[in-house]
């Protein structure tokens, strides 16, 4: 298996596969394997530790494209509450991709369509969670905040 750092999400028990001469992860959310790109690391280990933290798994959506400005984006992760609504936007970048204001930028610019509440941008290595407003702004958060129960 290919090494990675360690990362600052708990360890998990990855499915792995060579298909090839390509590396594969089995990705839980999509139910196949995907090639094991640092990014995917990054973004199993969150996905898995955010399901630890009561996330349920039929709620999240990788990778799929949306339209922004008439140009087509593909976000990384978003969590959908219990209304289906998007509630929490993941940016997962490779350990070694620093979490800079651009970044923080492209992230908040998915959110401009999607309307998440919250945005949680990681390499991994570091992790920055953001409350976002309606209005576009943002505050930074200490912690990813707690799925939320369900509406009566």
């Amino acid at each position: 298996m290919a090494t990675f750092p360690e990362l600052i999400f708990p360890p998990i028990d990855a499915r792995t596969e060579l298909t090839g001469s390509v590396e594969r992860i089995y990705d839980v959310v999509r139910r196949t394997y995907v090639a094991l790109t640092p990014e995917e690391w990054v973004r199993q280990h969150c996905i898995h530790w955010l399901m630890s933290q009561g996330y349920p798994l039929g709620r999240c959506s990788v990778e799929r494209a949306i339209s922004v400005s008439g140009t087509t984006m593909r976000y990384d992760v978003v969590w959908m509450d219990d209304q289906l609504r998007p509630y929490l936007l993941i940016e997962c970048k490779a350990p070694t991709t620093p979490i800079t204001a651009a970044v923080v930028e492209q992230s908040a610019w998915y959110n401009h369509t999607l309307h998440a509440p919250f945005l949680l941008i990681t390499n991994g290595r570091t992790a920055h969670c953001y409350s976002c407003k309606p209005d576009g702004s943002f505050t930074v958060m200490t912690d990813v905040p707690p799925y939320p129960q369900h509406s009566p």
